[in-house]
């Protein structure tokens, strides 16, 4: 009996110590940016890198994957090895290796790891990315101690940026860590995974020489696919570090006997990406790098009220026929144009454009009846210009008296151009300006002289949806005059040329906004309001 009770009386002190630290309200204090934190507590400041990519562990090592996903009712199952290797000028080489028969047949299983790894290969350089302002500490009344951070949400390639959304808890005791939790503070979308929950438990071990090394990661994110409920669970553990000098720790002997089957297959990870330059360089400066290339199609309407100066018609003067100062006209441009574009540099993009531009205008024309002056000088007298006047009046010709009336023109375009954009950025802030030189050919004629338009612009971004606004200015170089030359008329045995003067002001205000939608896709809108003219212009673009 006594034993008994003893033995009671010890479990319920134990079950007590737990529930106590439990439920152990913690205490967290913020650590001032100057801090450092992590040398504080004993613990190495890679071990934030760890969390997120566990390649920062070592420049060769060997890693196991298993994956199993839970959807529409069935659960699937894949297992894959990882071999990383880094040569002397620290260039990466990355393998997956694996048995066909343990992969899920229903899935592109490879595209699908080869799409992690280049993930996690991204987050091993942005790993740093530690927002210190949200740093924070509680100390444990046994010993441990709990580290709290978020991930800067500006130093994230897009493709990488839902880890924007992610909030850490690091644990440790007597300078080791023993784990972190990644979880999200929000759901977010990811590929084509509406994300509700996402939980990543890292567990720390250490090697007899004090390195500390990823013993397991696992990963659980769940959610929704095309409106189904969805879990992927991922195990990673690693199975051997390499260094330079040729030694080996092997964690996982069973696991390496595996991966070292010659009847295996595999696979190269194409990591790098060539284009923009120096990418890396400015991410790290907190901007924003759009993915390289990228197409998009854009609809613009332009509608300008155009006033005139002169007319020149065919090199004969109708300004005294037509009144300049009194003459309008009304033109409204639907265009629709394709353009292909590249970032050369990160702040440096180049395009080219091609569409087509449909006119409609309406001249309101203010006809004078100065006609008359020139019968007079034909006939050499005036009552013989009044009679042919009253002729042609009787014939329903009123040539000698003003009138008013409206010139219906429809004309169609082809656009060319090729363009150029740079800008600058700082966290939510950026400049940018956009200058385009293009040309136009009338259908069935040569084309025309080059015009130059230009777009400074401010703008401001809100980095938690990926959506930006602007405001600035369009520059169209018009020129003072409109020429022009319809082709050789049989009738009138000569080319049909004009040449109108118009007055047009060059400069108009602008403002918009731009939507990335996902990682591949954008969509954005301009307005554009000027003392001659006013424009809205639609643009759909898909960036890979």
């Amino acid at each position: 009996m006594i034993k008994t009770l003893g033995v009671t009386l010890a479990s319920l002190l134990v079950c007590n110590v737990a529930m106590a630290e439990q439920n152990e309200e913690l205490v967290f204090k913020s650590v001032a940016k100057d801090v450092k934190v992590f040398e504080q507590y004993g613990l190495n400041d890679d071990i934030p890198k760890l969390g997120m990519s566990s390649m920062s562990q070592g420049e060769n090592l060997v890693e196991h994957a298993f994956r199993s996903t839970e959807y529409e009712g069935e659960v699937k199952t894949s297992e894959i090895f990882l071999v990383q290797s880094t040569d002397t000028k620290g260039n990466i080489d990355l393998r997956i290796k694996y048995d066909p028969s343990k992969l899920d047949e229903d899935e592109d299983v490879i595209s699908r790891i080869e799409e992690v790894t280049k993930t996690e290969y991204l987050l091993r350089k942005y790993a740093e990315s530690m927002d210190r302002s949200t740093l924070k500490v509680a100390e444990k009344a046994n010993g441990e101690v709990e580290i709290r951070f978020n991930y800067s949400k500006y130093q994230l390639p897009q493709n990488i940026a839902y880890f924007r959304f992610m909030q850490v808890a690091l644990t440790a005791k007597e300078g080791k860590a023993i784990k972190m939790v990644i979880s999200n503070s929000q759901p977010f979308v990811h590929n084509d995974l509406n994300v509700t929950d996402f939980n990543q438990i890292t567990y720390f071990d250490y090697l007899d020489n004090g390195k500390v090394y990823i013993k397991e990661k696992v990963e659980t994110v769940t959610g929704t696919k095309k409106r189904k409920p969805i879990t992927l669970k991922t195990t990673v553990k690693t199975i051997a570090l390499y260094d330079n000098q040729n030694a080996v720790e092997v964690i996982d002997a069973d696991l390496l006997a595996q991966v070292s089957d010659p009847r295996i297959r595999e696979e190269k990870v194409n990591i790098n990406r060539p284009l923009p330059l120096m990418a890396d360089l400015v991410r790290r400066q907190g901007i924003d790098v759009p993915l390289p290339y990228g197409f998009s199609v854009a609809m613009r309407r332009q509608d300008m009220d155009v006033p005139f100066t002169s007319f020149d018609i065919m090199g004969i003067n109708l300004d005294e026929f037509f009144d300049p100062a009194t003459t309008t006209g009304v033109v409204t441009a639907d265009s629709l144009s394709f353009r292909a574009d590249v970032n050369i540099l990160p702040f440096w993009n180049l395009y080219a454009i091609y569409g087509k531009i449909k006119v409609d205008a309406s001249i309101a024309a203010d006809y004078t009846g100065n006609i008359r002056n020139v019968l007079i000088d034909k006939l050499g007298s005036e009552f013989k210009a009044d009679l042919a006047c009253a002729l042609a009046e009787k014939a329903g010709l009123p040539i000698c008296s003003p009138a008013e009336f409206d010139i219906p023109l429809e004309l169609d375009y082809d656009v060319v151009g090729v363009g150029t954009t740079l800008s600058v950025g700082y966290r939510e802030f950026f400049a940018s300006v956009n200058a385009t030189y293009s040309s136009t050919k009338l259908r069935g004629q040569d084309w025309g002289d080059g015009i130059i338009t230009a777009q400074p612009m401010l703008g401001y971004q809100f980095v938690d949806y990926r959506a930006q606004v602007f405001v600035g200015a369009e520059y169209q170089g018009l020129k003072a005059n409109m020429t022009g030359n319809l082709g050789y008329i049989d009738e009138l045995e000569r080319d049909f040329t004009f040449d109108v003067g118009v007055k047009l002001n060059q400069w108009a205000y602008l403002i918009g906004f731009n939507k990335q939608i996902g990682k591949h896709y954008n969509i954005s809108a301009l307005y554009n309001k000027g003392e001659t003219r006013s424009a809205y212009t639609l643009n759909f673009g898909y960036r890979f």
